[in-house]
This record gives structure tokens, C-alpha cells and sequence, in this order.
């Protein structure tokens, strides 16, 4: 029993191993790296399904600063559409029911479910919120550990 869990648990870190793309990494200045990731539907999302200047935020459900600033991106959006692109990634995998959660706090954004933690490794997730601003050619313009200073969010959707 003990070799078999062995061996199911090498065949694992190989298999994450080889699909987690460890060479694509988050930096700001350069490319964005692809999101490995569904949305709540189950279709199979990437970063160039957004066009424009993206704002990629990773959250989660017991983050209450991560909901806040989820609507408070969604109300500036509103006021100013067709400015940013919002990408909301949840990373609590299989413990939280991400639909009743988007449901419960009325969100309308986008969110994508990154079950797998595949794209918070590339973008080298710490904690949440974290935020990226992605710049229409698909170049990393900023990053914020944190919630998003209310001046830097004036420039991102007002100019």
C-alpha cells in the first residue's frame, strides 16, 4: 500500500512538474504569462480571450479586502467601460463553491477558477489580493501585493 502511494505521489509531481511551465514567470516589464485556467462554466480561458489593458486580481473567498476590491473594480469599470478589462482568478481550488460565492456577493466580473494553482505559481502568487495591471500588447505593467492605492486605480481607469 505504502509503494503504491509512493508511486502515485512521484507520477504526481511529474505530471504537475511538466504541465506548471515553470519558465513562464511573472515580471513586470515583460510578457504576461498564459492563465492555466477555467472559467466557472468549465470552458478553458487565456489571456488573449481579453483584449485591451487587462487588470488580472487573484482572490479569495475568506479575503474580505479581496471581495471589496472586487466591487470596487467593478463599479469603475462600469463608470469608465471600455477602459480596463477585469480578470478575476480565484485560488481556493476545491474547497470553496466558487459560483455560490460570485452568486452570493453579486459579483459581475469575470472569474476564472484556478483549481490547480498553475497560474497563481506563475505569476508567483504570495497572498491575496494581488493585482497586475497587463498592457494591451501583453506586457506586465505593474504589480500590487495589496490592495490597489485609490490613485494608481484613478490612473488605471479614468487616464
Amino acid at each position: 500500500m505504502k509503494n503504491k502511494f509512493v508511486k502515485l505521489l512521484a507520477i504526481s509531481a511529474v505530471i504537475f512538474g511538466s504541465v506548471s511551465c515553470k519558465d513562464e514567470v511573472a515580471a513586470i516589464g515583460q510578457k504576461a504569462p498564459d492563465i492555466a485556467a477555467y472559467d466557472l462554466q468549465g470552458k478553458e480561458v487565456k489571456l488573449e480571450d481579453w483584449k485591451g489593458t487587462r487588470l488580472l486580481t487573484f482572490w479569495s473567498e475568506t479575503c474580505g479586502r479581496c471581495v471589496a476590491e472586487l466591487k470596487e473594480f467593478e463599479k469603475l469599470a462600469e463608470a469608465n467601460p471600455d477602459k480596463v478589462q477585469l480578470i478575476a482568478i480565484n485560488v481556493d481550488g476545491d474547497k470553496v463553491d466558487t459560483k455560490a460565492v460570485v452568486a452570493k456577493r453579486q459579483l459581475t466580473l469575470p472569474v476564472i477558477k484556478d483549481q490547480l494553482k498553475i497560474t497563481a505559481e506563475r505569476y508567483q502568487l504570495i497572498g491575496t489580493p494581488t493585482s497586475f495591471v497587463i498592457t494591451p500588447e501583453g506586457n506586465i505593467q505593474a504589480k500590487y501585493e495589496g490592495a490597489i492605492p485609490a490613485e494608481d486605480l484613478d490612473k488605471l481607469f479614468k487616464g
